[in-house]
């Protein structure tokens, strides 16, 4: 995995898709998720959006840590799904 991103000035990334762009979830950035928003936040930046192959690619590479949790459980969405997510950072 590469180098992941400084996260500080991330309150919460929110995540939007299907077909009328809506808001699928909010991850704020709390204490034992950093390592999630970092995940995220760098495929945001990445690719643009959170598609199937980055979170296939993502979950390759992710450990399995409690600070994960949240990174795998929608990037595991995302290819159950087979959706695309756009992300907004609410700093």
């Amino acid at each position: 995995m590469n180098p992941l991103p400084p996260v500080d000035q991330i309150h919460t990334l929110h995540f939007y898709g299907g077909p009328k762009a809506e808001l699928q979830l909010s991850l704020p950035q709390r204490p034992g998720n950093r390592l999630s928003i970092q995940v995220l936040y760098q495929l945001a930046l990445r690719h643009g959006v959170i598609s199937p192959s980055g979170a296939r690619e993502t979950l390759a590479e992710l450990p399995a840590v409690a600070e994960a949790t949240d990174a795998r459980a929608l990037l595991q969405g995302v290819l159950e799904r087979g959706e695309f997510l756009a992300v907004r950072v609410q700093r």
